[in-house]
Order: C-alpha cells, then structure tokens, then sequence
C-alpha cells in the first residue's frame, strides 16, 4: 500500500473523528508534504538536492497512551498509520473504549496495522523500532530509561496552558462564550485546557465573572458531566480552600459542573481541573515571578485581548509553542507543532542517494520492510 493509497483510506475515518481537525485526503497530503517534502518519499527516493532521499518509517511504533484524552492517542495512531508502520498500543483501561472504536472504523488492511495491548510487554517494546509515549514526566524517563540507543523514542510529558485576557475592562458574551469552550472540552484535563486565566489589576474582574457564569451555566446545560466520587472530591477540595482563603467563588453546588475563583496567590499553582477555573489577578511587573513554575511546562497560550511583545517573549521563554484566539485551545490545526516539534519528522530516517539519477531498483529493496 502506497503513501496515497492509504491517505485515502484514512481520509473518511478522520472524518467521523472531528477532534482531529482533519476532515479531506488533502489534509493528510499536506501534512506528509510538510513532514516530508513530498509522500512519495515513503514509497521510493525522491529528488532532494543534487540527488535523492527515500525517508524511511519505523516498522514497528509502540504508543504508550494517556489517560486523560482520547484524541492524543487516536493522532498518535493516525499518524502512524499514515507512515505505514505497524502499530502497537498501551492504552490504559479509560481509554480503551475510544480506541476500540477508532481501531474498529479501520479499513481491514489497516486494521491489521493496529493491536490494542493487554498490559505492557517488555519484549513487545523491545521489538518496536520507535516508542512514543504520552503522560506525566515521570513516565516519560520511565520509558526512555526502557529503550535500546538505537530506538527512536518520542516523549509528550506534562505540559499546562494558559488564557490571557490582560486589561479587559468591557468583557463581552461573545468573549465569555469563548473562554468557557476552551475549559469546559475534555473536562479540563488536557494539556492544552487553560489552567489560569491572567487579569491585570484592573481589570473587570467581576463583569466578567459574571458573564462566566452564564456561559458555563450554558455549557453545563449542553454537555453535563457526570462526576466519578474521587472529581467530586477533588472539586469540593477546591472550593473548600478557595472559601478558607477568602477568596470570590461562584460555582453551581452540587451539581459540579463548574467553579469559578478569584485567586490571590505569590506564585502559579495548576488547578484540579474539571473546569474549576481560577481567574489571576497579576501585575505585569511580577508575573515573569508568578509564572515561574511553569519554566519549561508551558504548552499553549489562548489570547482574549492584545498580546503586549514583552508577553509575548515572556511567555516563549517560559516554553509556550503556540499561540491561538480564546475558543479555539483545544482544537489545534493538524500541522500544530505538538510541544513544539513538526508532525512525523521525530519518527522517520532518511536515506539519501548521491548521483544524478535513483538507484534501480531502489524502492523495492529499501521499502520492502514495510
């Protein structure tokens, strides 16, 4: 099966996985392109240069998955799938459903490509030409320390995003409505749902509060969660502080659907999530100070009004890979670069041919591993 050949065949299984952001066989070509140069690379050489390159796709990709959200694992698969590897999966027990079901959509040649793994298996991982692992850092080294040299090994670690909303002083519905899209998907549990929306002091605070209130009251209406006793211990924890403090907070009782809080803190501290959402009053002097827990842990930055250009830098020292309008966090395009690194690239070698034409013959000695 070639590159093109299995773009289309991935095309329509995309399509009933609107998470993805990839919705037409153009979108994957582009995304080989990218990567690549050209899919075709995959096939055979291709010209590079003065001569040729062949990019070759791991064999075999064991993916070590997550637990918080099903659509890391369902591009991790994807993606390797696309490169034409064989795929193995660790998936932990709350997402096996979701990647039962996206295995289930395959075509059966695809199908075939894919196993979904019991337990974790040493001699599976050994056998794998690339690892790429997904979760807390500690995991991440865990695995590492796992692989052979020669392994390709792709870690995502523990990452934490951010709203920036600055020195709003007429919030609006519209821009509540944007703010509560980006807490509320995937109950605030992935990397890229905002763990802090930072104010300026003066900003309108409690207008915008307000205005929340509605929003997530809305959300909440529209896609109630329904709470496992330890998130609702963990939210009521928050609360429970949050009063002790002396705090503002507004939330919605038992229902447990959403919090809200005004924070006084020194220094950043994450969330629970489970779109308890804490609004940081901090003024602009202080806050490289305020921010200096995420150094190296910072992931996306969702922008609700003018971003200043120190911010800016500020927030790309601190790590911040991406840049997005509020609302639109967790729904990155597909050639979002993922903690910063380009789609595919971390998980291809390249071959290249030195001459003025291919060497005969090439792609059938160099691809048949695949």
């Amino acid at each position: 099966m070639t590159a093109a050949d299995r773009i289309q065949e991935l095309a329509p299984i995309c399509r009933l996985f609107p998470e993805l952001g990839i919705s037409a066989p153009k979108d994957l070509r582009t995304l080989l392109e990218t990567a690549l140069g050209s899919p075709e690379a995959l096939d055979g050489f291709v010209p590079h240069g003065d001569g040729w390159s062949h990019a070759i796709a791991p064999r075999r990709i064991y993916h070590v998955l997550a637990g918080t959200l099903p659509v890391s694992g369902w591009r991790s698969l994807l993606e390797g799938l696309l490169l034409g590897s064989e795929n193995l999966l660790q998936c932990p027990a709350e997402q096996q459903g979701a990647m039962a079901r996206f295995r289930a959509a395959l075509p059966p040649a695809l199908r075939k490509r894919a196993r979904i793994l019991p337990s974790y298996s040493e001699e599976i991982l050994a056998s794998a030409d690339a690892v790429v692992v997904f979760g807390r850092d500690e995991t991440i080294d865990l695995f590492r320390s796992r692989c052979r040299k020669e392994q390709i090994f792709v870690g995502y670690g523990h990452r934490a995003s951010l709203l920036w909303l600055g020195m709003v002083r007429r919030p609006t519905a519209v821009l509540a409505k944007a703010v509560a899209r980006d807490l509320t998907a995937y109950d605030q549990l992935g990397c890229l749902s905002p763990q802090s929306l930072i104010l300026e002091p003066g900003a309108a605070v409690f207008s915008l509060a307000k205005l929340l209130i509605r929003a997530l009251s809305e959300e909440a209406r529209a896609r109630p969660v329904r709470r496992r006793a330890e998130e609702a211990a963990r939210i009521r924890e928050a609360r429970t502080v949050a009063r002790a403090l002396g705090w503002p907070i507004w939330d919605d009782g038992e229902e447990l659907q959403w919090t809200l809080a005004v924070r006084d803190l020194p220094q950043f501290q994450p969330t629970c999530g489970h779109r308890v959402l804490y609004l940081d009053p901090v003024p602009r002097k202080r806050l490289a100070d305020w921010l200096a827990p995420l150094q190296g842990h910072l992931s996306a930055v969702g922008v609700g009004s003018p971003l200043p250009a120190s911010l800016r830098k500020l927030f790309c020292h601190l790590g911040a890979s991406r840049f997005c309008p509020a609302g639109t966090m967790q729904s990155p395009p597909p050639l979002w670069h993922h903690d910063g690194r380009p789609p595919l690239t971390d998980l291809i070698r390249w071959i290249d041919w030195e001459g003025s034409r291919p060497p005969a013959g090439a792609e059938a000695r160099v691809g048949s591993g695949r």
